[in-house]
């Protein structure tokens, strides 16, 4: 019994140190190409976040109030201006363009989505992120840096939006017991439709030198979607939904 009992928790101890946080990049031809993906009741879903010092405001361009904060989590896309989440460009190397916070009741996180686009189909469309969240609204501990794609990535009129998936790749749990979560949203172009990191010299993220000077062109971001995990009575009714057309 012993032995089985120290195999198991072996087992258990393997998948843990396999388990880690992961992202995947999908690409659409159009700016709205991912707009059946966004989510309209989302954990933060209608929450205006607040910019936090350091913030670098908005591009001159970007002038509807729509198209700013609100923008981030009406669960819409790409507005009629096509500006929507428009972020200020040459933030100082190695600093994000926009930093901001949100605070919701404590809940546990499936995962996130971080949807950026452009009509014009050019850098733009690329994302940086660093995600730090907060279990008590205080204390904040980093979740990553995730780079929609390697640098050196280039695109000119072929994508026009960029889907980030951010998830636990062993479990359905990517976050528990989380309060607040800050995301800071970084410079992506060259203004040659070049994905560059926002550092000169060796990434500290990464550990790599991608051999580019920094980015300062920042995206248009259309959405951030924080999915929560199911509520128990939730997967019951999923499970209960299935089982009924399985006998029809």
């Amino acid at each position: 019994m012993k032995k089985v009992l120290a195999l198991i928790a072996a087992v258990g101890l393997a998948l843990t140190a396999q388990a880690a946080v992961v992202h995947t990049t999908q690409h659409g031809p159009l700016s709205t190409s991912f707009d059946a993906q966004i989510a309209v009741n989302d954990v933060i879903a209608g929450i205006i976040g607040t910019e936090l010092p350091g913030d670098l405001g908005w591009h001159p361009a970007n002038g509807d109030p729509l198209d700013k904060l609100p923008a981030f989590t009406d669960g819409i896309g790409i507005r009629p201006t096509g500006l929507t989440g428009l972020l200020n460009d040459f933030p100082p190397v190695g600093a994000p363009a926009k930093i901001v916070r949100y605070d919701f009741p404590t809940v546990s996180i499936a995962g996130i989505n971080i949807l950026t686009g452009n009509n014009g189909r050019d850098g733009r469309v690329f994302s940086t992120t660093v995600i730090r969240y907060s279990l008590d609204g205080t204390n904040f501990a980093p979740l990553g840096y995730f780079q929609s794609d390697p640098s050196g990535t280039i695109n000119q009129g072929t994508w026009g939006s960029t889907l980030v998936s951010i998830y636990d790749d062993a479990s359905g749990t990517l976050l528990a017991g989380v309060q607040s979560l800050i995301f800071e949203l970084y410079a992506v172009d060259n203004t040659g439709g070049q994905m560059r990191d926002p550092f000169d010299g060796i990434n500290p993220w990464t550990g790599v030198d991608d051999g580019l000077t920094a980015a300062f062109v920042s995206p248009l971001v259309f959405e951030l979607d924080v999915i929560a995990v199911p509520e128990p009575a939730a997967l019951g009714l999923l499970a209960l939904g299935v089982l009924v057309l399985r006998r029809r």
